[in-house]
């Protein structure tokens, strides 16, 4: 850390542009898992998998979407910043039980989906959106959805867009990515006006400002679903916090926090789970009891 601080440091006082770049290439940079375990292999290996087509800047992208059962609400499930649809493993058979129609789908970039418009090793929350929505089109209608991570806020710019939805889940979401790149440059001593200046270049090819990217204001500026907000304590990657600003800001949300399941157990937690599927389900207040030793879970409602 001693040495990116001085890297960033010396590069920002040098070559601010060429900084402002390199900031920007490593931002918008999915990290590279090892894709679907054997469990996911298994799952994914169940399901009906046909594309979706994401159209605009001179191309059409094939999104990877996969399909479980005939029958009920379909459950829309969007994967978090370089993960996949196979990550979902443990929530497919749960939802099938439950009588819903589950789909998942991988971002572009991401999975077995194409390249993104800035290339493979490329992309962003708005390309993650419009993947979900071209899901959501091509296996519509949706009842409801289940986002995990920086999926979560690809959902809330799905429904700013007018994605329809009778309730979302959103398990360990960011609330602002503004926030977040400020507190990566303050970590690695970057200049604020290098990172102004990543901000405003990115801007002009998302098309967007990142002011569009708070989850929390969301809440205030249109209609949004009902909504449980899951988030744990010992999350590394999206702190609590991220969370329980979402929950306080969009009206009817609850949040529940749970102990010990970090930022991507919490997707395996067998309370969790039926938590999720009672929500999407329509069942409000379920109880949440803890699935493994050290965990536990408490609610609180906006």
């Amino acid at each position: 850390m001693r040495w990116a601080r001085l890297y960033w440091q010396l590069a920002g006082l040098v070559h601010p542009a060429g900084a402002a770049r390199a900031l920007e290439r490593a931002w918008f940079s999915p990290p590279r898992g090892n894709g679907p375990d054997a469990a996911g292999r298994e799952v994914l290996g169940q399901a009906r998998a046909d594309w979706a087509l994401v159209t605009g800047q001179g191309a059409s992208r094939r999104v990877r979407v996969y399909r479980w059962g005939s029958e009920g609400p379909t459950v829309l499930l969007a994967h978090g910043w370089g993960g996949h649809a196979g990550q979902w493993h443990a929530l497919v058979a749960p939802l099938l039980a439950a009588g819903l129609r589950v789909v998942a789908f991988d971002a572009l970039s991401h999975g077995a989906s194409d390249a993104g418009a800035r290339g493979p090793a490329q992309s962003s929350v708005v390309e993650m959106s419009r993947a979900l929505l071209a899901a959501a089109w091509h296996a519509g209608p949706i009842h409801a959805a289940i986002a995990h991570s920086l999926g979560s806020a690809a959902l809330a710019l799905a429904v700013r867009e007018g994605l329809h939805l009778e309730a979302a889940v959103m398990i360990g979401p960011p609330a602002d990515m503004r926030s977040a790149a400020a507190a990566l440059a303050w970590r690695l001593g970057i200049a604020p006006a290098v990172l102004d200046r990543m901000q405003r270049d990115s801007e002009r090819w998302l098309g967007m400002p990142w002011s569009a990217f708070n989850v929390p204001a969301l809440g205030h500026a249109r209609p949004v679903p009902p909504a449980l907000v899951i988030h744990d304590r010992q999350d590394k990657e999206v702190d609590w916090e991220n969370g329980a600003a979402i929950a306080g800001a969009w009206p009817g949300a609850s949040l529940v926090t749970t102990e010990g399941l970090g930022h991507r157990r919490v997707l395996h937690d067998a309370a969790v789970i039926a938590r999720a599927v009672a929500f999407v389900r329509g069942k409000r207040e379920p109880a949440l009891h803890a699935a493994a030793p050290g965990t536990q879970a408490v609610e609180a409602h906006a």
